[in-house]
């Protein structure tokens, strides 16, 4: 038996009961992880709020991305001792039993000996947000001084992104609210606006002196159709969120558009780890809670006023 958030009827913050659940079997190609700090997504406060979108059926527990040790191993992995530190994403859809919980059991593939670089918390921010940043980057493939502009770039996949980006030799702009500023520049953006002024799509033009090459949506609300006339010609755009509004500049400009929902795996976390020990990307933590806490977590993320990564604690993390 362990603690999970289980949620049986989806619906608001609320809907996330702290309940002892038994232990899942683990099968063959499997591994069980005590997990230690679980990362919060807005993916998370989604699926709570209705869970079609990814599959699933009450009672569910949601949560995608962990870091803990492995507590036990099916008998064709051998690849990750007993005890071994790891962090894991599950995929994001039809993940049924997430990381909100004190144990995981989850496919082998998608598990990896996490960086020691990074503490537990700062591991547990980093899979979803980090996998998800890196494989829209190598998706729009900047080249060196080529101009992004990033919409929600202080967010959690924001903020992972522009580093990233930043290490490429691009160079970015980013609308952001005034508190946000000082981050961003923190981060490598050459170019910070306020968002919330008129024309701020075409201040930051003005400030990269040209169209930009690339236009990454790491926020939705329209953000990607309100900057197609600031794309170059035969530019890129990208988006981890709704491809929505008027998108048919993107056609008279030809403008290809990417749209990316994470793949998981052990090579893109290796990936990732690779980067972190290099002092490449860092996670940036807006609050770290007890996993009772989660509700509060949900508030905050659905408010999308934090910058970084919101993770909570599980266990002994």
């Amino acid at each position: 038996m362990g603690r999970a958030l289980v949620i049986e009827r989806s619906g608001g913050p609320e809907a996330l009961e702290l309940m002892q659940v038994p232990s899942r079997p683990v099968g063959g190609s499997e591994v069980r992880v005590a997990v230690e700090a679980a990362g919060v997504n807005p993916v998370d406060a989604q699926n709570r709020a209705d869970p079609t979108w990814a599959g699933l059926v009450p009672p569910y527990v949601v949560g995608y991305e962990f870091a803990g040790r492995v507590e036990e191993v099916g008998e064709l992995v051998d690849h990750l001792p007993v005890g071994e530190a790891v962090w894991g994403l599950l995929p994001v859809r039809g993940t049924r039993w997430g990381s909100y919980a004190d144990e995981v059991v989850a496919d082998a593939r998608f598990v990896a000996a996490r960086p020691s670089s990074l503490g537990v918390t700062e591991a547990a921010a980093l899979p979803l947000a980090g996998s998800t940043a890196l494989q829209l980057l190598d998706r729009l493939d900047p080249a060196p001084d080529e101009w992004i502009l990033v919409h929600g770039a202080a967010g959690g996949v924001g903020h992972l992104f522009v580093q990233l980006a930043h290490a490429r030799g691009a160079r970015v702009a980013a609308p952001a609210s005034s508190a946000r500023h000082g981050l961003l520049h923190q981060l490598g953006v050459r170019v910070v606006v306020d968002r919330n002024e008129p024309g701020a799509i075409e201040a930051a033009r003005d400030g990269a002196g040209a169209d930009f090459a690339i236009v990454a949506d790491l926020a939705g609300h329209g953000t990607l159709a309100a900057s197609l006339d600031v794309i170059a010609e035969g530019g890129r755009a990208g988006s981890i969120v709704e491809l929505s509004g008027d998108l048919d500049e993107a056609a008279d400009r030809n403008v290809t558009l990417h749209g990316v929902l994470v793949r998981p795996g052990r090579e893109v976390l290796t990936t990732l780890g690779e980067l972190a020990e290099a002092g490449t990307v860092r996670p940036v933590l807006d609050e770290v809670l007890e996993l009772e806490e989660a509700p509060r977590a949900h508030r905050r993320v659905e408010t999308g006023s934090g910058q970084g990564k919101v993770v909570l604690t599980i266990g002994d993390g």
